[in-house]
């Protein structure tokens, strides 16, 4: 990912509360985001981009276009599905927390691009967000 101003968010689960970010396995030179990934019979390991807006991902088990899977917390092993259904392709979305407050949805879909962010206190997150992103300005990621 090459954008000059990256928003690296960090995240956790929403049933254990446990960090989701992996500082071992980085992508766009940032932890990622560690999740157990299921299809089919095929379980394994999934990291995602933690640079909001980038679909950069590794993982050991094939990831099939349009196909949906199923991920989960490697921590507490509780499903990340949500009740809602993503809004482009109306396949299941997937709920992670947001470490300073709101959450992340992201469609379950390999393939779809689609997915939001909710704030609990959009106040408080824009003050969160402008504090770091000043100190963080020029070819660095600054981190939410």
């Amino acid at each position: 990912m090459n954008n000059v101003n990256q928003i690296a968010i960090k995240v956790k689960c929403p049933n254990c509360g446990k960090s989701l970010m992996d500082s071992d396995h980085k992508l766009d030179n940032v932890p990622s985001i560690r999740l157990i990934i299921k299809y089919n019979q095929q379980s394994g390991m999934i990291w995602l981009s933690s640079v909001y807006g980038s679909f950069a991902v590794d993982c050991d088990i094939p990831l099939i276009e349009n196909e949906i899977f199923n991920f989960s917390c490697p921590f507490c092993k509780t499903d990340l599905m949500s009740k809602k259904q993503c809004a482009s392709c109306n396949a299941p979305t997937n709920s992670i927390l947001l470490d300073t407050g709101g959450i992340i949805n992201f469609c379950s879909r390999k393939g779809c691009t689609k997915h939001s962010v909710e704030f609990e206190d959009i106040s408080l997150a824009l003050k969160q967000f402008y504090d770091n992103f000043d100190q963080y300005s020029g070819n660095n990621t600054s981190e939410i």
